[in-house]
This record gives C-alpha cells, structure tokens and sequence, in this order.
C-alpha cells in the first residue's frame, strides 16, 4: 500500500475529522438536507417517468413491449454500472458536493432532451446518461448523511432524504398524467410542436440543473471514521483492490445481503416500471384518469414506508443479534400482494395491493442503506454504494422491466398478459429475497465478537 506525506492530491480540498469532534449543527445540516431532498426528487421523477408514459412512447417511437423493457430497464443501468465503481470511488476521494452537482445537472439535461429524441436509439442513449448522473446520487448522499448525523439519527435522516424519492415517485405519475389531460403542446424555435408525452419530459428536467448549481454553496461535511493518523504521514485510503479484499472476507455476510437486495429490486422495479400499462391493460383506462388515484396511493404509502422504517432503523431492533437485516427478512413477504395486484377485482383493490411494494421498499432502503454504513469503513461507503448498485440495482434494473416484458410477450402469449406475467416474475423473486435476508441475518449473527467486522461497527457507532 502507498504512503504519502499528507492526503493525495485529489483530496486536498476535503475536510476529515477525528471520531472524537463533535457532529455539525443541526442548523448547518437544514440546507444540504433540503438540496438532497430535492435532488432525490427529482432523480425519482426522471427514473420512473418513462414506465408511466410506456404506452404513448411505444405508439410514437413504433416499439413493442420488450423494447420498452429495454428503455425502462438496461439503458437505464448500463452506464450506472458500468460507471458505479468509479463514481463511488469518485465519491470517497474528491469533494462530494461537486460530483453531486455535476451529477445533478447531467441527468436533468438527459431526461429534457429525452423529450426530443426521435427514435429508439437515441432514447436509449440519453437514459443511458440519466442513469449515469443518478448513479452518482446514492453513494455521495449516504456519505454525506453519514458525516452530519450521529447513528442514534442516521435512520430519522436517511427517511427525510429518502421521503423525497417518495414524493418524486408519486409526481412521476401525476406530472405527466396533468401534461397529458391538458393535452399540453410545447412550440420550440427550430424543432416545432412538442406533444404531450415529450412535454413531459422536457418539464421535468428543467429544473434540475438549478439544484445541481445549489450544491457548491454547502459546507462539505468533515469525513468520519478516518482517524487523525490518517491525515497527514500515512497511508492513502484503501484502493480499489483493498476494498473488493475487505468485502470478500466479509462474503458469507456481504454476498446473500446484496444478493437478497438484487431479488427484491427486479421485483420491485419490475413492478414499477409496469404499473401504468398493467393498470390501463386491465381496467381499460387512460393516464389521467388513473394518475393521481395512483400518485396519492404511492405517496401514503412510501412516506409510511420512510418514516416507520427510519423509526425502526433508529430503535432497539439495531441493537439485535441480526441488526436491521432481520427486519429485512420480513418485508420481502408483506410485499407479495404486489404480485397479484393485476388479479385485483378493481383499480382500488390493485392498487391497495402494488401499495404495498411501495410501502415495504422504503423500510428496506433505510435499513440496507443503514446497515451498509455500519458495515464498511468510512473510506469505503462511497464504493461499497457503488458497488451494491453494480452486483445488485444493474441486473434488477436491466432484469426487472425486461423479464415481465419477456414472460408476457414470448412466455404467455402477448402483452395482454401482463398480470400473468406479475406474478411469475415478481412472487418468485420476492420469496428468494427473503430467503437470501435470512443467510445475511445468521452470518451478522455468528461473527466473531472480537474480529474485523464487529471492530467496523463498533467504529461507525463513534
């Protein structure tokens, strides 16, 4: 390993911290907090708003259900992957509120121009850029959270966070669902008429690049965990190599968690991406006559889903044997309804059912998100984010969408069949999930008291 005389020289400009100096200032947290609230915003609305306008994308760019699977799911998750483990390093080493900002501004341009596009290629290569931007987003929050909160708040913290992916999700449908009851056509110099689903588009990421501005005018949080001996005559943070070694000593751990996390999101954003078109298949309705009965459903229930799970994630349940990982074995199940939700009797009683996806999700996010802060050191949260979104959130993008496209079309016999194709796809999923959370809650269990990963903890509770 490298030593050096002091920080190399792409951390000059980051600020470190002992474990003993105190957390900043409620009041100095009030702005970040509130710019990563509306960053997840609007990272949730640019995600998800091209499941909900699928139908009108498919009739104008002449696709069918498998391609849109591919819109929805892998160009979404190509340049995320492939990119995430440098941008979590990129994170751990260089000033985060400016790879923020940045990351911020490229995703907002990406889905505006997403609204031009005028084929299937060149779509699929701007959410391949949006995904690349928001790729960014999760392992520079988490950090950063993790810098301006003690752990006795974390969990209450990663909510508020969090709570605005919730909301963003919710707009996603109602956003657009408003653009097209008003039938709203946009005349831009040089390209014409605008219709209503590239509107949009266009709308929703306009604003974006304001926030992405906003982020250089925080105050970057000192970085915790990295005690005083590292800041000047010693070693560099871990490289590359020496983080994939820490997790692969951890592998009876880190493995069936992030296995399990990678199951319950192909269920979930399998279930995301199609909920507008299974809604509209089965009960024969338009966009805007189900959009905000959808939106108010999926905000109840995911703000319930951020608030319960940051309760949790800050209670008594942390201090278990499994840690949060043994909530997390429990809400794979409560999230099963979601499966059948296309076998409802009516729109209510489905969407009830996909409601509660959205409210177990939320729980899961703050407690793997929680307990991956705990298990890594803090030169590692970044990549290990990072590197959670390659292993885990690139086959569940990429998989999700595209396997009940595949199972509707080529399986069940056409895209008619898509409640059918909920349930072989997602029932499966959730199930294995469980059982994967189940392994990682034995192994946190059985770790040695005195080895390296309960030294970790213990560390990340100073």
């Amino acid at each position: 390993m490298q030593t050096a005389a002091c920080w190399p020289a792409s951390m000059d400009a980051l600020s470190v911290s002992t474990d003993t100096s105190p957390f900043p200032p409620v009041r100095q947290t009030l702005w970040p907090m509130l710019l990563l609230f509306l960053a997840a915003n609007f990272y949730s609305i640019d995600k998800a708003i091209v499941g909900v306008l699928a139908e009108p994308i498919k009739a104008d760019l002449g696709i069918d259900d498998i391609r849109m699977g591919l819109l929805m799911g892998l160009a979404y998750s190509l340049l995320s992957g492939v990119c995430g483990l440098w941008l979590g390093s990129l994170v751990d080493r260089h000033v985060r509120k400016r790879v923020l900002g940045g990351a911020i501004i490229v995703w907002s341009l990406s889905t505006a121009l997403g609204g031009l596009a005028p084929n299937f290629a060149t779509f699929f290569v701007l959410r391949a850029l949006v995904g690349l931007g928001e790729a960014a987003i999760a392992p520079a929050a988490m950090s950063l959270i993790a810098d301006m909160f003690p752990p006795e708040r974390r969990g209450r913290a990663l909510s508020a966070y969090l709570i605005g992916a919730t909301i963003g999700t919710s707009l996603s449908s109602v956003v657009p669902g408003a653009i097209l009851a008003a039938n709203l056509h946009i005349a831009l110099p040089g390209y014409g008429l605008v219709i209503p689903w590239r509107s949009a588009f266009l709308l929703c990421g306009a604003i974006g690049p304001l926030v992405g501005l906003a982020f250089l005018t925080i105050r970057e949080p000192a970085r915790r965990g990295i005690g005083a001996s590292q800041t000047c005559e010693a070693e560099v943070p871990a490289q590359v190599g020496e983080k994939l070694s820490y997790l692969w000593r951890h592998r009876t751990l880190v493995a069936p968690l992030f296995g399990g996390f990678c199951l319950y999101y192909v269920a979930f954003v399998g279930v995301t991406s199609w909920t507008a078109p299974l809604l509209m298949r089965t009960y024969g309705l338009t966009l805007p006559q189900i959009a905000n009965l959808l939106g108010l459903g999926m905000l109840i229930a995911g703000i319930s889903g951020y608030v319960l799970g940051g309760l949790a994630a800050d209670s008594r349940a942390k201090a278990r044997k499994s840690g949060r990982i043994g909530l997390m074995v429990v809400l794979p199940i409560l999230a099963l309804p979601a499966a059948f939700s296309g076998l409802a009797p009516g729109l209510g009683f489905a969407i009830a059912a996909l409601a509660t996806i959205s409210l177990t999700t939320p729980m899961l996010n703050v407690a793997m998100n929680a307990t991956v802060q705990e298990i890594v050191p803090n030169d590692m949260r970044g990549f290990s984010y990072a590197f959670l979104s390659v292993v885990a959130a690139l086959p569940a993008g990429a998989g999700g969408p595209f396997a009940i496209a595949f199972v509707s079309e080529n399986v069940l016999g056409g895209p008619s069949r898509i409640a059918a194709s909920f349930v072989c796809v997602v029932l499966p999923c959730l199930m294995l999930a469980a059982a994967c959370f189940a392994l990682a809650a034995r192994a946190f269990r059985t770790a040695p008291a005195d080895g390296e990963l309960a030294r970790v903890i213990a560390a990340s509770q100073k």
